[in-house]
Parts: structure tokens; sequence; C-alpha cells
């Protein structure tokens, strides 16, 4: 059995049923909360690349670059150097995806302890697409129950302009109107796996997805 040999949960996690219904959704050609996949087919989608934030070469409170869970859209990446998004000439869309599994956005960093999970990806989305008319979004995913039980991803989400605003009043670098308004542009929504998967067409793959989301569930000790 897999559970005998190796860690369940290096399978049955939050990476893999994201990228699963990525690929499937844009099979498919689903909407999800006004996300069009049937367009991003189009495009490219990434696991873990880096994309930067406006303060990855400040001197005060300088951050690191930010892991994407997914990001889809108009971009390169190449994972033989560093591994960094960079944006491709005249790009439609960008946007990330985080997905969670048994726990809310984090809080903050080291340098910016108030400057949560949303607040730096949007940022980094905001700061890569500045100078264009790139169009952008950032979607939790998350289980119901997780959802539920933390009530708080609203809440965080309503923190993102002040928290952004913040960070750049504690660095040297000032806020610049093209990134406020990438911020303000940027889609942000938040959806259950239960939700996502119910949205499949596919009666099998559909129902492959079921299963293997109950065994993340079951690993991940989610309850319902």
């Amino acid at each position: 059995m897999l559970s005998e040999n190796i860690n369940p949960t290096i399978i049955y996690n939050e990476g893999w049923i994201v990228r699963l219904l990525v690929i499937e959704s844009m099979l498919e050609k689903i909407t999800i909360e006004n996300i069009e996949f049937g367009k991003l087919a189009n495009k490219k989608w990434s696991s873990e690349a880096l994309i930067a934030s406006p303060f990855v070469t400040t001197k005060i409170n300088r951050e690191g670059y930010t892991h994407a869970d997914i990001i889809l859209g108009d971009f390169d990446v190449n994972y033989g150097e560093r591994g960094k998004v960079v944006l491709a000439d005249m790009p439609e869309i960008l946007g990330i995806i985080e997905a969670k599994m048994g726990s809310s956005l984090s809080k903050g960093t080291r340098n910016a302890p108030n400057y949560n999970q949303a607040s730096r990806n949007i940022c980094c989305l905001a700061h890569t697409t500045q100078s264009t008319d790139c169009g952008t979004f950032f979607i939790i995913a998350a289980p119901q129950s997780i959802i539920k039980k933390y009530n708080n991803f609203e809440e965080q989400i309503n923190q993102i302009k002040p928290q952004i605003s913040e960070r750049f009043s504690h660095s040297e670098i000032s806020y610049s109107k093209e990134i406020e308004k990438k911020v303000s542009e940027c889609k942000v929504s938040v959806i259950s796996y239960e939700d996502w998967i119910n949205k499949l067409k596919h009666a099998e793959i559909k129902n492959m997805l079921i299963d293997f989301y109950n065994q993340c569930k079951k690993y991940n000790k989610i309850q319902d």
C-alpha cells in the first residue's frame, strides 16, 4: 500500500488536487469564479514558479520571491535557471491560484508580520504587470469545511489594499499609481474544492477527482 512506503500526503495534498482541477477545467473549458479556463487553455500554467515582488531588491525590509502554487496566463519560466516568472510580450492575463488544505492564509513574513499571503501574491501580480494592460486574478481554493472553520478568508481579502499600502510605507520605495491601480483591478475570489469539482461535466473524471479529494481529506485529517 502507498501509506506503507511513503507519507500519503506527498501525493494527496492541496498541490496535486489543484493541479488536477486546473488541467481538467482547461480540457472542459469551464468557468470558475468568472475565470474562463477555456481561454486559459491557450495560455501557460506552471506550479511553484517564483514571482517577483517590488521588494526583492530593496535595502529596507527586503523580501524574497513568492512561490506561486499555480500561475496561469501569458508568461515564461525557466526552471533550469531561477524558475522566475517573466511576463510575455503583449500579455492579456496573469493569475495565481493559492491552494489550501488544512490551514488559512499565512499572516505575514518576518519583515512584514501584517502582510498576509493574499496581499503578497496580489502585490507580486501588480508589480509584474504594472506597465501593461494585462488583467490579473487571484483565487483561493480550500476545503469547504476549512473555509467555514476559519471564516476569515473574506476578512483577509478585505485587508489586501491597506496591507499593501502599509508594506510600501516600511520600505524606501514608493507605492506607485501603476501598482495601486493593478491591485485595485485584480479579481479576487474564494472557491471550495467541493464546488469546483461539482462544476465538472465529465462523469468519469469527476468521480476520480472525488475519490482523490476524499483521500486528500483523509490523510490531511480534514473533517466535513
